[in-house]
């Protein structure tokens, strides 16, 4: 899947030929800023200040674990200040939006509705970190006014930002472009989780339309992030799994969309390879996720009640899998344990190498740097894979 090998190692890592014997899995566990943070002694104020900083620091704690990929986000700017033992975003005058999540996702809880701004493609690329007084779409009047990014917005925006994560990288951590999400979790991020889930069957037309739009933004950063030189792209739908939809909605909404994505896609880079990011339960849908035309599944969730081999019993060599060792694992098993559980992961997963291993979803923020490298001791254990 990565297009070069970790640190300039003769270990080789190309887990795209069916079938070709490797002498190792690539380690790609979900580093945040949160972890980055932690493990780089950086402030959260800081890198939740700088998109520039924060990406990089991404890609500089994955080195420091020794991972062999990372991903780039692309982050909105935000006027972060200090104020006691919380974080408060201001606008570039001074005036308070809002305070930061720092115990969730980081975002900002927006105190008036009207500071979120449907026309700015930087906020919009980022809606994830706003969250506002109601949902920002109610209406399909109120989506005529949700813009979306161009390529050279975001190219304005994001193109020196990519670039430096890429040279940060280098030849020891391969950069992943995250493209974000056009389907459930954009609806539930921009129309609020009950409106998303009730218009399922209330307003479908209106869900369409949304998902619509978000494929739209999704393929414009998939384009900007390909223009500039990466091939492994991340489309991201936490919240589309069977924990929360049925099989049927998945089928009438999500499929199509991730489809159209996937085709468009790879029509405009064949050799681009993509990811599908979908926490808890997938498994009535499994067939269905590689009909869509994606490269690889992740992450593989274990809290959503499967593991690794019956994924890969139900795949074959279809596809290639990524993830599956257990979030929590990170925070409640030994070093000894956590690698146990790895080398169990990719004996289940391996299949002639078409297996990465990573975490079952973002890696907690506490863990310590002893864990992650535990990923990797079992990743190069020869007698993992029987090498």
């Amino acid at each position: 899947l990565f297009p070069r090998t970790s640190g300039g190692s003769d270990i080789k890592m190309d887990v795209s030929s069916q079938g070709e014997d490797v002498e190792r899995v690539p380690v790609v566990p979900k580093i945040w800023i949160d972890l980055a943070g932690n493990l780089l002694h950086r402030d959260w104020r800081s890198l939740l200040s700088d998109p520039e900083y924060a990406t990089v620091s991404v890609i500089e704690a994955a080195k420091m674990a020794q991972c062999d990929a990372a991903r780039i986000f692309l982050f909105p700017r935000r006027y972060i200040e200090q104020h006691q033992d919380e974080l408060i975003q201001a606008d570039s005058h001074g005036r308070i939006l809002g305070t930061v999540d720092i115990k969730g996702g980081f975002a900002t809880q927006l105190e008036r509705q009207e500071d979120f701004h449907m026309d700015d493609p930087e906020m919009v690329l980022g809606h994830q970190f706003f969250h506002t007084p109601h949902p920002v779409i109610s209406s399909e009047d109120d989506l005529k006014h949700l813009c979306i990014p161009t390529k050279k917005e975001l190219q304005d925006l994001y193109q020196g930002i990519i670039s430096r994560a890429q040279n940060s990288g280098g030849e020891d951590v391969y950069c992943i472009g995250d493209c974000g999400s056009g389907t459930m979790a954009f609806c539930i991020s921009l129309m609020g989780m009950d409106n998303t889930l009730f218009s399922l069957y209330d307003n479908p037309e209106l869900i369409l339309a949304v998902m619509q739009k978000g494929i739209a933004i999704t393929l414009e950063t998939a384009k900007l992030m390909i223009d500039q030189g990466v091939r492994v792209l991340r489309y991201n739908d936490s919240a589309g799994n069977m924990s929360l939809l049925s099989p049927a909605m998945w089928r009438k909404f999500i499929a199509p969309n991730l489809t159209y994505f996937c085709k468009e896609v790879h029509s405009y880079c064949p050799e681009a390879k993509i990811y599908c990011h979908i926490c808890g339960n997938i498994l009535p849908i499994l067939e269905d996720l590689i009909e869509t035309g994606l490269d690889c599944i992740a992450p593989l969730d274990p809290l959503g009640g499967f593991s690794v081999a019956e994924i890969r019993q139900r795949t074959g060599d279809s596809v290639i899998l990524m993830g599956g060792v257990n979030t929590l694992s990170f925070l409640n098993s030994t070093p000894q344990e956590l690698e146990e559980e790895c080398r169990n992961c990719i004996q289940e997963g391996y299949n002639g190498g078409r297996y990465i291993l990573g975490s079952g979803c973002v890696v907690p923020r506490d863990t310590k740097l002893e864990q992650l490298f535990a990923m990797k001791q079992a990743a190069f254990n020869k007698s993992t894979i029987g090498t």
